[in-house]
């Protein structure tokens, strides 16, 4: 294992002498699950960005935060918009308090938001991996935490280049807009957004552990809330970690309770907080710690009054930016981001309880075969309905289901999305998370995509623009491109003359 790290490490460190160069690099999703080759380019500006997406086969990439493949084309020039100069940052009040951002493609989250503090302003949503680009969270429909379940949700217009380089701007409340906003890649590059902001405010931020069945009411009256049940306790009323968001004023539920160290409690307490390192080298424990807990049937509270100029206070309510506090070393060993293949996908709000106990159960069926999920299974809740069609809440409120393993076990994380699917026809994709495929087209519905495959080729009619293998097959638009695996084996020579007809 020590040995492994050591490699990770070496490579990690030669791709980032990469950052900032043009030419071949090794492109490669969050966990090195999927990797590709490609020929990475740089813009400046808009106008060199125009002169590569006239050139020839491109595709575009963000932070390459995802745990699927829909940001790898192989073979073609993938636009590094990150690293690339589109850094437009501007913000205009209007009368509520509120404005609106202006955001450039190569502008990461963290970013915006420290510039936003200058402004006192805020997102009205957030994800919680700050390192990707705006733009590049918005279009893969990242559900954050916040009044609004979907980042997407607070644009206001988007602008991106067409076959020619030419500038299109789609706004708010059109067909063409609701379809461009989370489009997965399939409308780039998209080079400016205009989001809503709103000013900054604290919340009272509550976190229990708890049982699945006290959990409506601890979170009544809450803005927003997320759990997470451990896999491996009692599938008829898990223990869960409940997180909440209140509006300051709002009654407190009982006082906060932490047992003391000095006891079974405490230490088990201590433990659930930090037990990822153990998890990480020793995953059949997960079973025994998580059963012990169940055991002993713990109850905790803690509630924070969050800073309004605190970064993160969505996810971690304590003073200052989590990625500040603490040695490299030991976020590295505790953070299941890191040490851990993450899938997800969207269920209706109110089958979130019954999924978490088929997961449990279906999970369950493999530790003989030494399958185990890791840490937690998350949920959180999105509330509302979005007229962006594909967010994940278009159809009405939805629960975000994440699924975390060892990166080496993610096929059977994708093996229990499967059985879910089965199970819930409504499962709708998480695009940067789920295991894509035709098998979500009648949850999307199949006129909406079929209608964005149009938008696309309205404005990309000579096929330079590409999109990755998992979106190719979500849409439907023929075999497999060179390049790939299939088509590099001419297993693609197969396809059908309407494949050939429909191919990007």
């Amino acid at each position: 294992m020590a040995l492994g790290a050591i490699r990770e490490a070496i490579r990690r460190r030669k791709a980032a002498k990469k950052r900032g160069i043009s030419g071949p690099r090794e492109l490669w999703t969050h966990m090195r699950v999927f990797r590709c080759e490609v020929d990475a380019c740089l813009a400046a500006d808009e106008a060199e960005l125009a002169r590569l997406v006239r050139g020839g086969k491109y595709a575009c990439v963000g932070k390459s935060h995802s745990y699927n493949a829909v940001q790898l084309c192989p073979g073609n020039s993938a636009v590094m918009m990150e690293e690339s100069g589109l850094d437009t940052l501007k913000w205009r009040g209007n009368f509520d308090g509120g404005g609106i951002a202006t955001v450039g493609a190569s502008v990461t989250i963290l970013e915006l938001k420290q510039f936003l503090l200058t402004e006192r302003q805020r997102l009205m949503n957030s994800g919680n991996y700050m390192g990707q680009t705006v733009i590049g969270a918005l279009v893969t429909g990242t559900h954050g935490y916040g009044e609004t379940p979907v980042m997407a949700d607070a644009l206001q217009s988007l602008t991106f280049l067409d076959d020619e380089g030419e500038r299109v701007t789609l706004v708010r409340g059109s067909r063409d807009f609701n379809l461009a906003a989370v489009s997965f890649g399939t409308i780039a590059p998209i080079v400016e957004v205009e989001i809503r902001t709103v000013p900054l405010r604290s919340y009272l931020s509550t976190a229990h552990i708890t049982r699945m069945s006290e959990k409506e009411g601890l979170k009544s009256g809450s803005v927003a809330a997320s759990w997470a049940a451990m896999p491996y306790s009692d599938p008829e009323d898990p223990l869960i970690m409940l997180h909440t968001l209140h509006e300051l004023g709002a009654k407190s539920q009982g006082s906060d309770h932490k047992p003391s160290w000095f006891s079974l409690a405490g230490f088990v307490n201590w433990a659930l907080n930090h037990y990822w390192a153990i998890d990480r080298l020793y995953p059949v424990c997960r079973r025994w710690l998580h059963k012990f807990a169940d055991g002993l049937d713990l109850r905790k509270k803690q509630t924070v009054t969050t800073r309004p100029d605190d970064l993160d206070y969505l996810y971690d309510p304590q003073p200052g930016a989590m990625s500040e506090r603490g040695p490299e070393f030991l976020r590295g060993m505790f953070s299941t981001t890191n040490t851990a293949h993450n899938l997800a996908f969207f269920v209706p709000l109110e089958r979130a309880e019954a999924v978490v106990k088929f997961i449990m159960l279906e999970a369950g069926k493999y530790s003989d075969l030494g399958f185990y999920l890791k840490s937690l299974i998350g949920v959180r809740e999105l509330r509302g309905r979005s007229d962006l069609v594909f967010a994940a809440t278009h159809d009405g409120p939805v629960a975000a289901i994440d699924l975390f393993s060892d990166p080496r076990d993610y096929a059977w994380l994708e093996r229990i999305q499967r059985e879910v699917m089965a199970y819930e026809p409504a499962a709708r994709p998480h695009f940067g998370k789920s295991a894509l495929g035709e098998h979500f087209r009648p949850a999307l519905g199949e006129a909406n995509l079929d209608d964005l495959f149009q938008l696309h080729r309205q404005h990309f009619p000579s096929r330079r623009l590409k999109f990755s293998e998992p979106v190719r097959r979500l849409l439907q638009v023929g075999r497999p491109t060179a390049g790939n695996s299939a088509a590099d084996a001419m297993l693609a020579l197969f396809g059908g003359k309407a494949d050939r007809k429909r191919a990007a």
